[in-house]
């Protein structure tokens, strides 16, 4: 599984829509969910509303979860791919 993390911010509609956010937090489970993948949610404060730890089976899931989540436009992201320290250990050993 690939690791992601995103950075998010909800859009002026999802703030006007704020109680509709739980709803939408598990219909994001559900898309992940059929894409084989597994999702995290944080909620902070601060530069971001939200941050996501997502694990998907390849680049083309991760994707199509996105290209999902932007036609929605409740939320405007960051996404930054992340390996564990044991992965990054065995990159590094392989050079």
């Amino acid at each position: 599984m690939q690791k992601y993390v995103l950075l998010g911010n909800w859009t002026d509609h999802a703030r006007k829509t704020f109680l509709e956010i739980p709803e939408r937090i598990e219909l994001t489970k559900k898309i992940i969910g059929e894409l084989n993948g597994n999702i995290d949610f944080f909620f902070t404060m601060g530069e971001y509303d939200f941050i996501a730890i997502i694990d998907m089976p390849d680049e083309e899931s991760m994707a199509k979860y996105l290209l999902k989540a932007y036609e929605a436009r409740y939320i405007t992201i960051k996404t930054l791919r992340a390996w564990t320290d044991t992965e990054f250990a065995k990159m590094v050993s392989e050079l």
